[in-house]
């Protein structure tokens, strides 16, 4: 079931993919969805981020397998930088190079504290795709990560979130940058598995409906300029599309 977040004339809206129509419903965490009957086509749809989330945890050194002798460690985003499909990402030109990051990232659906490696998926709404915008130059002086990580625009989420999606632990990811395909990997290059991460984030803090998980980047991050248009994309989760805009 794929679910999104759309810009109506009438306002945002929660909607659902459903008999080739975005469908409005009220509650996209509730067991049971409620349809108000408004329903839209699929051509010309404007998506936005497609949950608003309180909390944007992202993995640490979690790109490759070797990584696994490092320590599970996650950061935190403010909730601020996440922004939906097409909207800009902000490069400030007096704080060095701008990298975009494709990652699997996974929506919360329901509250999760001290999850379990049995229990820790039950919590997942879905996936979607997400872009953990990164300014490198700026982290040997910032071990917390509040330079690099949080400027603005810095966390595109999109376009939608899919709920059945079996493959997430190995599916391939594309960078894409003007139309040219840059990087290709899969997410089997992560040291550990959303599970994993699910288990170490909650060992510590209470997760909560529309929170998310950026999963970490196999290698999957790449340079980027003002005037660039960035497209990332993970096999089943469709195409996220951002331009990079000097601040």
């Amino acid at each position: 079931m794929r679910l999104a977040q759309i810009m109506s004339p009438q306002g945002r809206k929660e909607v659902v993919f459903k008999d080739n129509r975005w469908q409005v419903i009220t509650d996209m965490f509730a067991q049971v969805l409620t349809f108000t009957g408004e329903s839209f086509e699929d051509n010309g749809v404007v998506f936005l981020s497609p949950v608003q989330p309180r909390v944007i945890l992202g993995m640490a050194h979690n790109g490759t397998p070797d990584q696994i002798n490092n320590p599970a460690q996650a950061f935190h985003k403010s909730s601020r930088t996440a922004v939906g499909f097409g909207d800009s990402i902000y490069k400030d030109m007096h704080l060095g190079r701008l990298e975009v990051e494709c990652e699997l990232t996974a929506v919360i659906g329901k509250t999760a504290r001290k999850l379990t490696l049995g229990n820790a998926l039950e919590h997942v709404l879905g996936f979607t795709i997400g872009n953990d915008v990164t300014l490198p130059e700026q982290t040997p002086g910032d071990h917390l990560l509040l330079q690099t990580k949080n400027g603005d625009g810095f966390t595109p989420l999109g376009p939608w979130i899919e709920t059945e999606f079996p493959n997430f632990d190995n599916s391939t990811m594309f960078v894409r940058v003007n139309g040219k395909q840059v990087i290709q990997t899969s997410t089997n290059q992560l040291a550990r598995g959303v599970a994993e991460q699910l288990v170490h984030i909650t060992k510590y803090t209470t997760l909560g409906p529309g929170d998310v998980v950026l999963g970490g980047s196999p290698m999957s991050m790449y340079p980027v300029e003002p005037g660039d248009i960035v497209e990332l994309e993970i096999i089943g989760l469709g195409v996220l599309t951002n331009p990079i805009v000097k601040l």
